[in-house]
């Protein structure tokens, strides 16, 4: 039975995995291609205008941003990576409870000789392992522009490493927040406007921490604070505290939200689908 329900969450997403892996590795070569066609001499003009602004923006100084590493950092914040990303983590954290309940499956999973966790732990598993391997593709395809492209300053792939690792943790945080929604709501489509909400507020409380000079204690009001990939791309070691730090945030919220979800999910009636 296990197996069937093993089967069943892979082929729920492989789909979309494969398509977001695509866009991941594509998008962060031609970006890789369209920097390298940019000098970043051309851009210190531009900087001198909006470095101040900028700085405040990305929480890094103007000279570092530029840098190669730097510009290719941007990878990890850009806001094609953050909607395939943000789109898997909704996608794969509604679809084990609410999703199932609003295609009017639910009732005949629940009926399976398993328990319920485990109707849960299996998608998890699968979402995380998806996660992961999204994170590897990012980095692939900055590896993969690194190798073929030629680049003002050479750069390693392994200095970008510490960024997938901290992009693995943000999704592996919004797939377990958006599967704790979900187990207690019974519309799909309402848990994942819900936590897109969430991550938007949260994305705006953080940057209103850094721009606003008296807004510090604004940090701890978002755990997108947690999420660093610039900063610990440019000055952290891999195994770094702070580089733990950041990690352990994230993960420990994805796991204590995967938790309540499934005390929520074990407790709650089976609604009929609408």
């Amino acid at each position: 039975m296990n197996r069937a329900l093993w089967h069943k969450a892979v082929a729920d997403c492989w789909l979309q995995w494969a398509i977001s892996a695509a866009i991941l590795v594509g998008f962060s070569w031609i970006f890789i291609w369209l920097m390298s066609q940019v000098p970043a001499a051309a851009l210190s003009p531009l900087m001198q205008v909006v470095g101040k602004v900028v700085e405040k923006v990305a929480g890094l100084p103007v000279d570092d941003l530029i840098s190669t590493p730097g510009r290719v950092s941007v990878l990890f914040v850009h806001v094609v990576t953050m909607l395939v990303c943000v789109g898997w983590a909704v996608g794969r954290g509604s679809a084990p409870i609410s999703g199932e309940i609003g295609r009017g499956r639910m009732d005949i999973l629940a009926t399976l000789p398993v328990r319920r966790p485990t109707l849960l732990f299996i998608p998890a598993v699968v979402s995380t392992a998806g996660a992961l391997l999204l994170a590897l593709a990012l980095w692939a395809g900055i590896a993969l522009g690194i190798r073929t492209i030629a680049l003002e300053e050479p750069v390693s792939p392994g200095r970008f490493a510490p960024g997938a690792v901290n992009l693995f943790s943000l999704i592996f945080c919004l797939t377990g927040m958006t599967c704790l929604v979900s187990a207690w709501i019974v519309d799909r489509w309402r848990a994942i406007f819900i936590t897109v909400g969430f991550f938007l507020v949260s994305m705006i409380i953080e940057m209103v921490s850094r721009m606003w000079p008296g807004g510090s204690w604004l940090r701890y009001a978002s755990f997108l604070t947690a999420f660093r990939p610039q900063q610990l791309i440019l000055y952290a070691d891999p195994g770094s505290e702070v580089a733990f730090r950041c990690n352990a945030v994230l993960i420990g919220l994805g796991l204590l939200c995967y938790f309540a979800a499934a005390v929520v999910f074990w407790r709650r009636d089976i609604p009929a689908a609408r």
